[in-house]
């Protein structure tokens, strides 16, 4: 019997579902909250927390009220767009499997539906603060210089923003029509699939989502005015080095407006006096030196990572080349935003918020301390143990060190734990969502990489187990050797097995879900972007389970979902900018060969790149350094040959790329626990009581740091602990 079923979802109805449901959804909300519904669980975004602080806050005027208001419209807008792709994805799985009709439509359109959503939820994360800077010096600054910091390096938001604005605008208009918009070539242009959908829309948003996020930009700046004005009014002191900052930002501003007008009103000659096409005669060593060092003096200068790599490329775009190289923007975005395996991001955030808002995390690490309490340091075992089940639902950091942080730190200071335990086993445990799979690290390293992230999942489930067992052992160390440290849960707070069988049976539910989305991975039934949307569909149930799906959480959880993967895909749409321009110019050639020119061996080649990522992870996030490292070392690591050391067995040339990815997730852990600015530090600091300082959440992470470093080269010396279990899958 023929059960095919061929349908495909018109477009009309696709455009209608994307205009018509977040309506309803806002209605639904709204008269949730006034009904006196409210949102469980905590705020567990992917953005460090720090403590509230007293802080000079601009009152804006009406133009920045107004804009505050589109840009929280739109991205609430396009943030319950999340809940239509579990629904979709479970259809494609279902219609695949159960009646043998596998569709194109439901891939493609949730792919553009993200990519639509990431360019427009820009402008919101820069409102909300989202936008993750590298806080070197700026968080040191007197709040004068701060706020003359804020306006200086602005300008760098301005080249990107508004080159962005005006090549998107003519990347819409040429998918339009060869009549209108100033348009040329691609008429209706339309996807390559039977589909068929129009990009159009799609492309507009390059320019839609650079409208709204220079209104934004304006607004802030604005802010940024007023409490330049306040500050220097408030505090005594001198003020040279601000009106120094001051002043700088005003020439940059002139030359940047000066450049605008000669892109506008010539074409293939420059103005008098204009810097396009200057640097065109510089080598590849000297452009090296001048773009990762002008990149490293803007980024401790506080500005949004990817503000700084989107600005910073778009003025080496010009300077090197010239106005009409600023076209390769929205060609080096677009593929990024329509990238299929990136929308697996979102999805595991919406994963990870609606199991917290559900209650799932809490009454995990409960079930975990009954069982575990009764052992030395059965609590930060406890804590190790539910954030690698934790790690396996999510695999986002920032959701587990603070849902942990709230939970499990209170439990064990209250138990007398040595702070320096209780806070490192948070971190420590916490780090492993971004090894054990489903790893969004691991997703994006896939797609930068061309590796399978199939067999990246399966390549990294042993190290990031063998790293949460050496977490547990040397927790239980500890409090073996020191029981003050660590103390057993005490003998009347413990329960007998048949309590601890009752609690096992309320994990049922998020164990199965854990099940579900690795084995659907590992057995190649379904994709990691189609796991995501299983996971997520799951996980409402879950939630729904535990009469915790509500309006509000849902809410909660497409906000938390919003930010946190914008942020982490304008890091790569700036990043792929500044790294592209790079590469284009022939940057990867001369790092591999100035590397492979010392005459070093392929392993210390790879120590030597081991140290350049840990010193890296001191600085940048993770998504930062995945996106100017891996472009340039993958290449070179690919064309060694690692045939063991110490008469230990080598990798073959087939696995050397997976073994590489693998040794990466694991090193980019270390980069999340490294002084001074590893981001668990600060992800912690948000939920620790006041009197714990940074130098002891400094000190807990040295020891944890240590078993990282351990765990790194026992992967570089036993290539079996990654290659293994993949070679055993996939053959």
């Amino acid at each position: 019997m023929n059960l095919e079923i061929n349908f495909v979802l018109p477009h009309w109805l696709y455009w209608s579902a994307l205009f018509f449901l977040p309506l309803l959804v806002m209605w639904l909300v709204d008269r949730s909250f006034r009904r006196g519904g409210t949102i469980s669980g905590g705020d567990t975004g992917e953005v460090p927390g720090e403590a509230p602080v007293a802080r000079y806050h601009p009152p804006g005027n009406l133009f920045t009220a107004l804009v505050d208001r589109i840009s929280g419209f739109f991205g609430r807008y396009v943030a319950y767009w999340a809940l239509i792709a579990p629904f979709v994805f479970a259809y494609e799985v279902l219609m695949r499997y159960a009646f043998n009709s596998p569709t194109n439509w439901a891939h493609e359109s949730m792919t553009l539906m993200f990519g639509m959503q990431y360019l427009i939820a820009g402008a919101f994360a820069l409102r909300e603060g989202g936008h993750v800077r590298v806080d070197i010096l700026y968080q040191r600054a007197r709040p004068v210089n701060k706020a003359a910091l804020d306006l200086l390096t602005s300008v760098s938001f301005f080249i990107f923003t508004i080159a962005l604005l005006v090549t998107g605008w003519k990347f819409f208009s040429q998918s339009v029509s060869d009549r209108f918009f100033f348009g040329a070539s691609y008429a209706n242009e339309t996807s390559f699939t039977e589909w068929a959908i129009q990009f159009y829309p799609v492309k507009f948003m390059l320019f839609f989502g650079a409208l709204l996020l220079l209104l934004q930009g304006i607004a802030q700046l604005i802010r940024d005015v007023q409490a330049f004005r306040h500050h220097r009014r408030a505090h005594g002191g001198s003020h040279t080095f601000s009106t120094l900052l001051i002043a700088l930002g005003i020439v940059l501003g002139a030359w940047v407006l000066f450049e605008m007008v000669n892109i506008a009103t010539t074409d293939y000659q420059s103005l008098a006096g204009s810097l396009e096409n200057s640097l065109s005669g510089l080598g590849i060593g000297g452009l090296t030196l001048v773009m990762f060092g002008t990149l490293m003096v803007v980024l401790v200068a506080g500005l949004p990572l990817a503000f700084v790599t989107g600005g910073l490329g778009v003025a080496f775009l010009y300077l090197v080349g010239d106005q009409h190289m600023l076209n390769l923007m929205p060609s080096r975005i677009f593929p990024m935003m329509t990238n299929y395996q990136l929308s697996a991001i979102p999805l595991f955030i919406f994963m990870a918020s609606v199991l917290e808002k559900a209650g799932i995390i809490e009454e995990l690490f409960d079930v975990v301390y009954k069982w575990m309490g009764g052992l030395k340091a059965g609590l930060a075992i406890a804590t190790v143990i539910a954030s690698t089940l934790l790690a396996a639902m999510v695999g986002v950091i920032g959701a587990a060190v603070v849902t942990m942080g709230l939970i499990a730190l209170p439990a064990m200071l209250k138990r007398h734990y040595d702070p320096e335990i209780a806070i490192g086993s948070i971190m420590a445990g916490g780090t492993l969502g971004i090894l054990i799979p489903p790893s969004i690290l691991a997703i994006i390293y896939g797609v930068i990489a061309q590796q399978s992230v199939g067999e990246l999942y399966l390549g990294s489930l042993i190290p990031g187990l063998l790293l949460a067992f050496m977490y547990g052992f040397y927790c239980w160390m500890r409090g073996t050797l020191n029981i003050k440290m660590a103390p057993p849960m005490p003998v009347e707070d413990r329960v007998d097995m048949k309590e601890k069988l009752r609690l096992l049976r309320n994990m049922l539910a998020p164990i199965v879900l854990v099940v579900l989305v690795l084995g659907i991975i590992f057995t190649g039934i379904a994709t990691p972007v189609e796991a995501a949307g299983i996971g997520t569909f799951g996980a409402l149930v879950v939630a729904a389970l535990h009469k915790r799906l509500t309006w509000p959480n849902l809410h909660a959880a497409c906000m938390t979902t919003l930010v946190a993967s914008a942020m982490v895909m304008w890091i790569i749409f700036g990043a792929s900018i500044f790294v592209g321009f790079y590469i284009l110019q022939g940057g990867q050639t001369f790092v591999q060969e100035l590397i492979s020119g010392a005459g070093l061996g392929p392993y210390a080649v790879l120590a030597l790149m081991m140290v350049l990522l840990v010193a890296l992870g001191m600085f940048l996030d993770w998504v930062g350094i995945l996106l100017l490292a891996v472009p340039i070392f993958v290449p070179l690591i690919q064309s060694m040959s690692f045939d063991g050391v110490f008469g230990l067995p080598g990798v073959s040339p087939a696995d050397v790329s997976l073994w590489f990815g693998v040794i990466y997730l694991v090193n980019m852990q270390m980069s999340f626990l490294s002084p001074p600015f590893g981001y668990a530090l600060f992800y912690i600091k948000g939920v620790c009581p006041p009197h714990i300082t940074m130098g002891q959440i400094f000190r807990s992470s040295f020891p944890f740091l240590g078993i990282q470093a351990l765990g790194l080269i026992l992967v570089i010396l036993f290539p079996a602990l990654v290659t293994w279990l993949p070679n055993l899958a996939y053959g």
